[in-house]
């Protein structure tokens, strides 16, 4: 055996151990792969060896693509070069490396082999596609909210069902899809767009006119329930993991009992509102001589702005104005010196005619000469507005949201 060989066989399975497949790609064996399989949710799994070249170059983008979509979808591989893995590959056909098996319902379906290219975003977009879409899409206006929301909850009354009220989102955020799949058969989710002046979360009697409503919400009610104000609601981090504890556990019947919100007195809001309108009237005067300071601030730079942009104008219209005075000078001294050469008759027919064209070009240039002073007066008196057009304008914020593990 060569010695290249040998250093090959001895120092390949060190490449995976020291990190070909880092985290959050999960490594699995033969046993840790049938206790993965026994959960019903999608999955990938690359089968890979040390050795294969094509295995190290997928390493970085499946890693990529394993800690964009973690933990919605996870990404697992399996080193067929070891021992105890080999029945495993053997059973699932695995004949080249890497192979890239498919699992979208964990062992309750059959695995299906991936052919697409081996880059982060192919496997991204393709592991998207094998969640399927189980939430339940409520549109709802002020007027019908009550009707949509009571309609909802009849809906397979055995089940509990938990429902995600978002401010702004206009689309089902993926994480809530995968919470809907992995508990289709347990739970009814829904999602829900509120409307501005917050009807939905109004109609389950969650809104705090002290919040400023603009976070997604999530209530729960248990199976069965079907008053709108009953409901249960999580107060915890917006993450997958958090959430996923969080419904399994209320749907294990392990929720607070929900209570709905003590009606307060019209003494109470009375007192409330009073309370409220003294505030305002103390912040009002506070906020009127802010608002004055700041618009006299405001209008202070526009006017500094504006008398900037006339002083330039009158340094460019001196500067124009001395220009053409030298220039008229310069035109006048010339002409002063070219007077008895015009006048002097032509000693030859030929030097005749250079003197005739000379003077047919003269009444040409002279036009010109004057377009080009208006042209350039034009330019220099339209420089305060150019100017104007060039100033630069505020950067617009950029808007950017996480799409996988966060709502």
């Amino acid at each position: 055996m060569h010695f290249t060989t040998l250093v090959a066989l001895v120092t390949a399975p060190l490449l995976v151990a020291a990190g070909m497949y880092r985290e959050p790609a999960i490594e699995l064996d033969a046993k840790t792969f049938k206790k993965v399989m026994a959960k019903e949710h999608a999955s990938l799994v690359a089968f890979v060896a040390p050795w294969c070249g094509h295995c190290k170059n997928l390493a970085p983008e499946y890693t990529a693509a394993a800690a964009s979509l973690s933990p919605l979808i996870p990404f697992y591989y399996v080193d067929c070069d070891q021992a105890q893995n080999k029945g495993l590959c053997g059973e699932l056909g695995i004949q080249g490396f890497p192979t890239i098996k498919v699992f979208p319902r964990a062992n309750k379906s059959a695995p299906r082999d991936y052919n697409g290219q081996r880059q982060r975003g192919d496997l991204i977009e393709y592991a998207k596609l094998l969640i399927p879409d189980r939430v339940r899409k409520l549109r709802a206006t002020a007027d019908d909210v009550d009707s949509v929301l009571d309609k909802f909850l009849v809906e397979k009354p055995a089940l509990p069902h938990a429902l995600l009220i978002h401010p702004s989102a206009p689309s089902i955020p993926f994480l809530w899809k995968v919470l809907a799949a992995r508990l289709q058969s347990q739970a009814v989710l829904g999602y829900i767009r509120d409307t501005p002046k917050h009807s939905v979360l109004s109609a389950v009697d969650v809104y705090d006119a002290n919040d400023s409503g603009d976070t997604a919400r999530v209530v729960f009610w248990e199976a069965g329930e079907t008053g709108k104000t009953k409901v249960v609601q999580y107060d915890g981090a917006l993450k997958f993991n958090a959430l996923l504890e969080w419904l399994e556990s209320v749907v294990d019947g392990n929720a607070p009992p929900a209570q709905e919100k003590p009606k307060e007195s019209k003494k109470a809001k009375k007192s409330d509102k009073s309370e409220e309108a003294e505030k305002s009237e103390d912040s009002e005067p506070a906020k009127a001589s802010a608002d004055a300071a700041a618009e006299a601030e405001a209008e202070k730079e526009r006017r500094a702005k504006r008398q900037a942009k006339l002083d330039e104008a009158e340094r460019r219209d001196q500067a124009r104005r001395a220009k053409l005075a030298a220039k008229k000078a310069a035109e006048a001294a010339a002409a002063d010196e070219g007077t008895p050469v015009e006048e002097a008759p032509p000693a030859e027919p030929e030097d005749v005619t250079g003197k005739e064209e000379e003077q047919l070009v003269v009444p040409v240039e002279e036009p010109e000469t004057v377009s080009k002073k208006t042209a350039s007066t034009e330019d220099v008196e339209g420089t305060p507005v150019d100017a104007a057009a060039a100033e630069p304008e505020e950067a617009a914020e950029d808007e950017e949201r996480s799409v996988h593990d966060e709502l």
